[in-house]
């Protein structure tokens, strides 16, 4: 289907006046439809679009999904960590959407877990290498060993760490996402520009420790033969879960109304507007990956 189709179809879909919408099957065909939706004040569902730029609640005001984000990874980091028994840390994160969630989670997380997040420094998307300097040198001044790296690829910054004498045995640096492949390939890039001070992947960078989310593992027999199960079912029960928080959703919202009759004309008719946020959805519901627990921002608080 063409981005064309997808937005003729969403505003199809909405002209027949829904009160609710689950998808869309992709992050940026899904970032169409719920601008539209979240303009007509329609609450939408997507089980597959995990962009975090969807959680921005001033373009996706009514926009959840029942999908993880990469904010998520936080939540695994922090538990390593403590069962390692860091106490102290500190947060090294770019100054955008997903850097800043990221880090707001880390500390309401931390707090819970008995860390201690020393230090906290954002950094520019553009990494420029004067501001990524004084970034860490902010940050390891500061007492931090343990450091967590928010960045997306955070290998320019390993290398730079690099050479601030930051990787040994000293520190200790948690990634977010697998950067293995693009982190060798910048160190081809600069050994060519740099013969004199040569960088040796297998040895210089030890102590660096990489947290994703794998959904895929081609080549493993039994993930093969669970891909061609899954390929003869039916996509409806994808939504699933996004279908039944809907309907445990408005049905609460009609149920605690003093007048029923009313409320669930008003839901019919689209006049329900900021009482059909993410929050509302909030409703004890534990689907196949698990319980269904929203942020102010839609996102799910467990994965």
């Amino acid at each position: 289907m063409s981005v064309t189709n997808a937005v003729y179809s969403s505003i199809t879909l909405l002209q027949q006046g829904v009160i609710g919408v689950i998808g869309d099957i992709s992050s940026s065909w899904t970032s169409l439809s719920a601008l539209m939706s979240s303009t007509l004040g329609i609450p939408q569902c997507s089980f597959t679009a995990n962009a975090i730029a969807l959680s921005d609640k001033s373009q996706y005001k009514y926009f959840f999904r029942t999908i993880p984000t990469q904010v998520i990874i936080a939540d695994v980091m922090l538990e390593f960590a403590s069962k390692e028994g860091w106490k102290k840390l500190g947060v090294l994160y770019t100054d955008d959407p997903l850097g800043q969630q990221f880090y707001q989670r880390t500390i309401i997380q931390a707090g819970t877990m008995d860390i201690r997040i020393t230090q906290h420094q954002p950094i520019s998307v553009t990494e420029e290498e004067d501001s990524l300097n004084s970034a860490l040198t902010n940050l390891t001044e500061s007492g931090a060993r343990i450091i967590m790296v928010a960045a997306n690829p955070s290998s320019k910054i390993m290398i730079q760490a690099r050479q601030l004498g930051l990787i040994n045995n000293d520190y200790v640096w948690l990634l977010m996402g697998d950067t293995s492949e693009d982190l060798q390939k910048q160190i081809d890039i600069y050994n060519k520009n740099h013969t004199d001070h040569q960088i040796n992947y297998a040895t210089d960078f030890q102590g660096l420790f990489m947290f994703d989310s794998w959904l895929a593992l081609y080549g493993y027999p039994p993930f093969e033969a669970f891909l061609d199960k899954w390929a003869t079912l039916n996509p409806e029960a994808l939504a699933y879960s996004c279908m039944m928080v809907m309907a445990k959703g408005f049905g609460k919202l009609i149920q605690d109304s003093n007048n029923q009759t009313d409320q669930l004309l008003k839901l019919a008719s689209g006049s329900l507007g900021d009482q059909l946020l993410p929050p509302i959805f909030n409703i004890n519901y534990v689907g196949p990956e698990g319980p269904m627990v929203y942020d102010q921002n839609g996102d799910l608080t467990t994965g």
